[in-house]
């Protein structure tokens, strides 16, 4: 394989999307549940064998359901958002990330990285293990870099890149699983953004 290009994997973002989707459904499920609990109305009384008719025990509504709701709701968005991304790379299995001519061009689904990046933009650039490596902007929003996103990662190595380009700045987490060719071909891919790097810092001087 080319270790200047990184292709999505098909089973690694096909596994995601299943994953994500399976949790979706959960989510949304407990709260039509959870809804439908709300919206529920208990009988007032109840019948005693003897014709004793005696007033139920009025119920306690729990005050934080329709904050519950909302959360899983709003899990249930993101969750749809992730199958899509997951779903579209499987799917068309394009190129994640390619050097060439000393810029990196990532694939639109990266969100907030921008579609051409020089290198020397880049100030840091690990490859390590993925519990190691720093968390990126979105994971950390999300607060499930410590949880589920970390759960396995002692098994995962991943790339992690952040760029500076004027007063903006930016970052990346590739996992080997995502990529064709797995932990290999990333490690290749990495090695050859340092040697670009390494060579610009040598034009600079």
């Amino acid at each position: 394989m080319n270790p200047t290009i990184l292709h999505f994997s098909r089973i690694g973002n096909a596994f995601k999307a299943v994953v994500f989707a399976i949790m979706t459904a959960a989510a949304f499920s407990l709260a039509f549940v959870m809804l439908d609990e709300r919206n529920y109305r208990a009988p007032t009384t109840q019948a005693l064998p003897g014709g004793l008719v005696l007033p139920m025990p009025a119920p306690r509504p729990d005050p934080f359901l329709p904050l519950k709701i909302t959360l899983l709701l709003g899990t249930s968005v993101v969750g749809l958002f992730y199958v899509g991304r997951y779903a579209k790379r499987a799917l068309t299995r394009a190129v994640a990330i390619k050097i060439e001519g000393g810029q990196l061009h990532f694939h639109p689904s990266f969100g907030a990285m921008p579609g051409k990046l020089a290198v020397e933009h880049i100030d840091t650039a690990i490859f390590d293990r993925a519990d190691r490596l720093p968390e990126t902007a979105g994971l950390a929003m999300l607060g499930i870099g410590s949880s589920a996103a970390k759960f396995g990662a002692r098994t995962r190595h991943g790339l992690y890149l952040h760029y500076r380009s004027g007063s903006t700045s930016g970052e990346a987490r590739v996992i080997d699983n995502d990529i064709e060719g797995g932990t290999e071909q990333l490690r290749r891919f990495a090695a050859q953004v340092d040697i670009w790097r390494r060579a610009h810092r040598r034009v600079d001087r």
